[in-house]
């Protein structure tokens, strides 16, 4: 509640705030902003994943994901990652699904 508070009075949304959460953790590779009539209108994320993960585990993670998978000599070696997170459209930006 407190660091909700200090965000807005510093002037930042909720869907800056989460991508500046998304920046800290250090588990993305990129981070995408797209924007609409001067919103943020979509977030999306590329992390590399755990190749010991089971691949049906990681499909159920997120509703919109694109996943890579490279094999080398029979052996999964990099799973990446891109979710996509829709932001809502209203005045504060506040977050329609937090996926972090």
């Amino acid at each position: 509640m407190e660091r909700e508070k200090n965000s807005f009075e510093m002037g930042l949304s909720k869907s800056e705030m989460l991508v500046l959460e998304m920046m800290r953790t250090g588990k993305y590779i990129s981070i995408k902003l797209v924007i609409k009539n001067g919103a943020v209108d979509t977030i999306e994320g590329l992390e590399r994943l755990d190749t010991k993960e089971r691949i049906i585990d990681v499909l159920k993670q997120h509703d919109f994901q694109n996943i890579e998978i490279k094999k080398s000599h029979g052996r999964i070696v990099c799973v990446n990652r891109i979710f996509r997170q829709k932001v809502s459209p209203t005045e504060n930006g506040s977050v329609v699904n937090k996926h972090l």
